[in-house]
């Protein structure tokens, strides 16, 4: 299967089962960190809900501005 039939594919997939994919691609990358590793990560997106739900977020052009993604 080529890179664009795969694209093709996730394209026209539900989004429940583009999301099951990415949740089992997230759990195989997890299990390569440690316990602290994992902690940290979730207390970074913790704190960056938090910011959301402050309303501190950026939006992606600001955040592309940002990093200097154009």
């Amino acid at each position: 299967m080529t890179a664009k039939e795969v694209l093709d594919s996730v394209a026209t997939m539900p989004a429940a089962d583009w999301m099951k994919i990415q949740l089992g691609i997230a759990e195989m990358l997890a299990a390569r960190f440690s316990a602290d590793e994992v902690a940290e990560v979730r207390e970074a997106l913790a704190e960056a809900e938090a910011e959301l739900d402050r309303g501190e977020g950026l939006r992606g052009d600001e955040m592309r501005r940002h990093f200097d993604l154009r």
